[in-house]
C-alpha cells in the first residue's frame, strides 16, 4: 500500500495548528486520513489588531512553537510539509522581522499567504462533491482576524473576498459598520442572482459548533440562533463546564456565531454545511496534488516553491 505522510502548519490569528495526514493511494484514488491535529492558541492577532505589530514576546513564543512542531514532523516521519500564515502576520508592520527571527531560531520558513490563496486551499478540498447542482454555496471561514468568503455555483468559482471581521479583531464602530456594508454590497452583487444559497463553514469554531449541536455535517439557522441565545445567558464558567470547551474556545465562539448569523442573514442562507475542513486541510491536498499527482519531485522536507 502506497502511503504518503504530509503535514501543514497554519499560523492563524487566534491559533497555530499542526495537521499531519496520511494519503493512501487506493486503486488510483487518493484517500486522506488525518493522523493528528494539534492546536495552540497563540493569539498573534491580539497584537496585530490592537497595536499594529507583533511583540517580541509573541515572536519568541512562535519560534519555540515552530521548533516544537518541527520536531513532531520529524518524529512522525513527515516527508512533505508547508507552513503558512494568514491575516495576523500578513497585516503586522514587522512581519518580515518576525519571519526572519522565527526562521533563524527554529529553522521553519513560514510563508505569508494572501486571501486568494486561502480560498484556493479550500477549493482544493473538493467540497464540490458535497453540493447540489442547483444551489449556490458561500464558503465562509471565520478566523481571528478575517472572514474569508468564496461563492461558487455548479462547481465553478464565482467570486472570492476577505473582510476584516474576526473573533479577536477590534474595530471602531465606524470601521465595523463600513466593513459590514462592504460585505453586504459584495454579497448582493454576487449572490442575489441565486434563488437557493447555503453556507459552507470552515475552521475550528464552526467545527466545534457542529460537534456541540451534534448536527453531523449541517447546522440550520434556527438551531444556531437558539444555541446563541442559551450560550449568551450563561456565565463564562458555565460555558466551560456544560460544553466541555477550553478557555480559548469559550472566548471566541460567541463572536464567531454572531458573524455566521449575520452572513447567513445577508446571504439569505438557511443552513451551514459543516464538512469539517480548514486551511490546513487544503494545504495538504494542494501539496499532494502539486508534488505527487503531477509527478513533481520533492526537493526537501520543508516548503516547496511557492504554488
Amino acid at each position: 500500500m502506497d502511503v504518503k505522510r504530509i503535514g501543514a502548519i497554519d499560523v492563524g490569528s487566534n491559533s497555530v495548528r499542526l495537521l499531519i495526514t496520511d494519503v493512501i493511494d487506493y486503486h488510483g484514488k487518493a484517500i486522506f486520513k488525518k493522523d493528528s491535529l494539534i492546536r495552540t492558541p497563540l493569539k498573534l492577532g491580539e497584537d496585530t489588531f490592537t497595536q499594529g505589530y507583533i511583540s517580541s514576546q509573541k515572536c519568541e513564543k512562535l519560534a519555540v512553537l515552530m521548533q516544537s512542531y518541527l520536531g513532531l514532523l520529524e518524529v512522525n516521519g513527515v516527508a512533505l510539509w508547508r507552513a503558512c500564515a494568514t491575516s495576523a502576520l500578513r497585516e503586522a508592520e514587522n512581519s518580515e522581522e518576525i519571519l526572519s527571527t522565527v526562521l533563524e531560531k527554529s529553522g521553519v520558513n513560514i510563508e505569508i499567504i494572501e486571501s486568494k490563496d486561502e480560498a484556493r486551499f479550500i477549493l482544493a478540498n473538493s467540497i464540490d462533491e458535497l453540493l447540489e447542482e442547483n444551489r449556490a454555496y458561500i464558503y465562509t471561514d471565520v478566523g481571528g482576524g478575517c472572514t474569508e468568503m468564496v461563492i461558487f455555483y455548479q462547481n465553478k468559482e464565482v467570486a472570492t473576498e476577505a473582510f476584516k471581521l474576526g473573533t479577536i479583531r477590534n474595530l471602531t464602530t465606524e470601521e465595523e459598520k463600513k466593513e459590514w456594508s462592504r460585505m453586504r454590497d459584495w454579497l448582493v452583487e454576487y449572490s442575489s442572482q441565486f434563488s437557493k444559497v447555503s453556507l459552507v463553514g470552515s475552521g475550528g469554531n464552526i467545527n466545534k459548533l457542529d460537534s456541540l449541536l451534534r448536527r453531523c455535517g449541517r447546522i440550520r439557522r434556527e438551531e444556531l440562533v437558539s444555541f446563541s441565545y442559551k450560550f449568551r445567558q450563561m456565565s463564562y464558567e458555565e460555558r466551560l463546564l456544560k460544553y466541555n470547551i477550553n478557555l480559548n474556545r469559550a472566548e471566541v465562539i460567541l463572536p464567531a456565531i454572531e458573524i455566521y448569523l449575520k452572513v447567513m442573514k445577508l446571504a439569505r442562507a438557511l443552513v451551514i454545511e459543516t464538512p469539517i475542513i480548514g486551511v490546513a486541510d487544503g494545504i495538504i491536498k494542494d501539496l499532494y496534488q502539486q508534488n505527487y499527482v503531477k509527478g513533481q519531485s520533492i526537493s526537501s522536507k520543508q516548503n516547496p516553491p511557492s504554488l
